[in-house]
């Protein structure tokens, strides 16, 4: 099962931030894992992006992975900072990526 998660994951597009800090509670990519796990967590949420009938997920011993539709444990129950996404803007402003046109 490690190995089809590994698969699907590993074809997903990804942003690759430049948080230069220590790990740590109080650090900026602290901040930025917990705020983004729990913006998307479907934990105790009606879903707005539920996980497909396929995700690998739904068969987790680990109810926080299958109600959050999340292969995470933690945070998941959180409620996320919504400043948190003016300094996700920010940190993409400054590696140059740009918003897609439609």
């Amino acid at each position: 099962m490690e190995r089809q998660v590994c698969a699907v994951i590993g074809d997903m597009p990804f942003l690759w931030l430049c948080v230069d800090d220590e790990p740590g509670p109080d650090s900026l990519r602290g901040y930025i894992e917990r705020n983004a796990i729990a913006l998307l967590s479907n934990y105790g949420r009606e879903p707005i992006d539920p996980p497909s009938p396929g995700w690998l997920g739904h068969h987790s011993d680990r109810e926080r992975v299958r109600l959050s539709g999340l292969w995470n444990n933690n945070y998941v129950e959180d409620d996320y900072t919504p400043a948190f996404l003016d300094t996700l803007q920010q940190m993409i402003e400054r590696i140059g990526v740009t918003k897609p046109s439609c």
